[in-house]
């Protein structure tokens, strides 16, 4: 198994939660990581290495 960090993030890549996943691969890691993203984007980190972002369908919008 392998460490994932999991972060919610705000538009202005403020924390909103964060969740750790124990994951086979990270194949495994992505795609939990992907069925968290809704609202907010979701970063994946294994360590102090960036995995991937997951974009809301927002987050390219103008919000105020």
């Amino acid at each position: 198994m392998m460490r994932y960090k999991v972060f919610v993030v705000d538009g202005s890549r403020q924390v909103i939660c964060a969740a750790k996943l124990d994951c086979i691969d990270e194949q495994a890691a992505r795609r939990r990581a992907e069925q968290m993203h809704d609202e907010h984007d979701v970063e994946l980190w294994e360590g102090d290495r960036l995995v991937a972002v997951f974009r809301s369908a927002t987050s390219n919008e103008g919000r105020s």
